[in-house]
């Protein structure tokens, strides 16, 4: 009957999700309700003895207590601290200053679509410093794509390379690539350096060269001739992307964070520890040192921090509220026992590790998708995937990775996305037409993944 049940519970959940329910509330309440008939049959209770309340209702919000604590003083600071940095970053123009540096290099290109590929590239690089997917796609929209359409590409190419530049949230400040590392056991920069690039850099050359053909072929079949629009210059419908304007050297200021991480790690300096939150401060206290000898102004200067504050918040309640109600629901699905009697099972049927990812891979894709979203879609589901993992004796980073990997990829062919729609909307081009140029590198990147960490770590 349990067993019914939670099938019931989530297709609810999965019903109030793509019918865009608060996904906090749709897993907090099937957290709950999980838990409740637990404890009623008696296969589990809300809390040990020795920490109940005394009180089952009291007990269920204890729990949500207990993971809101845990959460939002661990994770959820360093995943605020990221988020306050790169608004603060957007704030004085830092980020902004990057793309200009960043794009630069490329406007001497001649070759339109080999143009394209090297601008994707620059893309990805400029994506490991600034983390926000629709936040880079308008800095890239008024930056790169002007060159692009100068040198005669289609706005659907420029729009599908564009839209693709956060694919794999890459590097050990993606909000993504925090949790996988701390549902896996280990730092952002250790699951960086020995596990995420070893995807990442052949994902990276895959996924340039599909760029340069299907992009080709895409144009080719529509009729569109680079070489006849050549000079043409691209009108934008530049509404939210309006610039900061800053110098040149505040290019420098985004990448300290990611230094930082490198040199302070086993890499380099292995004797001295810095965790994320302490990156993101003292880089933002050495912004606010930048802005104080720009502006002169103690109070500007100062006033500067209220964006950093403020882009803690925003990010607590998307991300940081998700991740605690996901877990909330993970918990509740292995106190009923749903987890042990789905693993027996995939055991029973012959089901290995390397086909449980798939399955847990082909979720997140179709969730993000569907949500345009791939920190909600990753967020959600992946607190299933250490006990998963540890069921089939693999470590939990040999799921988590590709699931991370895909959460991005499925946002990138989402008609929905924020990315998606903010970049068709300025090229005034349909969002189904940026997905039918994103899909197809984007499905050689995810197929590129899930091979190399089956022969690399599985």
């Amino acid at each position: 009957m349990e067993l019914l049940f939670v099938l019931f519970v989530l297709l609810a959940v999965v019903y109030g999700i793509i019918k865009d329910y608060n996904p906090q509330a749709v897993l907090a309440l099937a957290g709950m309700a999980i838990f409740t008939l637990a404890y009623w049959l008696g296969l589990h209770p809300i809390l040990p003895a020795d920490k109940s309340t005394g009180f089952a209702l009291f007990d269920l919000f204890e729990v949500f207590k207990g993971i809101f604590s845990y959460r939002a003083a661990g994770l959820g600071l360093t995943i605020m601290a990221v988020a306050g940095f790169a608004t603060y970053m957007s704030h004085i123009g830092a980020s902004q200053a990057l793309v200009r540096v960043a794009v630069k290099p490329v406007a001497g290109i001649q070759s339109s679509y080999l143009m394209l590929a090297i601008c994707y590239l620059v893309a990805v690089f400029v994506s490991l410093f600034v983390t926000s997917a629709t936040g880079l796609g308008l800095l890239l929209m008024v930056t790169m794509y002007p060159v692009m359409r100068n040198l005669g590409i289609s706005p659907a190419s420029a729009c599908g390379v564009i839209a693709t530049s956060q694919a794999f949230e890459i590097g050990p400040t993606q909000t993504n690539a925090i949790f996988s590392a701390g549902q896996s056991g280990m730092d952002p920069t250790s699951y960086f350096v020995d596990y995420q690039i070893w995807l990442v850099a052949p994902m990276l050359l895959v996924t340039m060269v599909l760029h340069f053909f299907w992009q080709r072929h895409c144009d080719r079949k529509d009729g569109w001739d680079p070489a006849l629009h050549r000079g043409e210059h691209a009108e934008l419908d530049e509404k939210g992307t309006d610039e900061v304007k800053a110098p040149t050297w505040y290019a420098l200021l985004p990448i300290i964070p990611f230094v930082l991480m490198m040199t302070f790690s086993k890499l380099l300096v292995s004797d001295i520890k810095m965790s994320v939150e302490v990156a993101m401060l003292l880089s933002v206290f050495i912004g606010m040192l930048c802005e104080l000898l720009r502006s002169r102004s103690v109070r500007t200067s100062f006033a500067g921090l209220s964006s950093f504050l403020d882009g803690m918040g925003k990010v607590f309640g998307p991300v940081v509220a998700l991740i605690v109600c996901a877990e909330l629901f993970a918990e509740s699905l292995k106190a009923i026992g749903a987890i042990d009697t789905l693993l027996h099972s995939a055991s029973d049927a012959g089901i290995g590790s390397g086909l449980m990812t798939l399955v847990m891979v082909g979720l997140i894709m179709v969730a993000a998708v569907i949500m345009g979203s791939g920190n909600a879609a990753f967020l959600s589901f992946s607190t299933l995937a250490p006990a998963v993992a540890a069921k089939f004796g693999v470590p939990a980073v040999t799921m988590l990775l590709p699931m991370q990997l895909a959460s991005s990829i499925g946002r990138s062919i989402s008609p929905i996305a924020a990315v998606v729609i903010a970049c068709a909307g300025i090229a005034k081009v349909s969002p189904f037409v940026v997905v039918k140029r994103t899909s197809v590198p984007m499905a050689g990147a995810l197929i590129t993944a899930l091979t190399l960490n089956y022969l690399l770590f599985m």
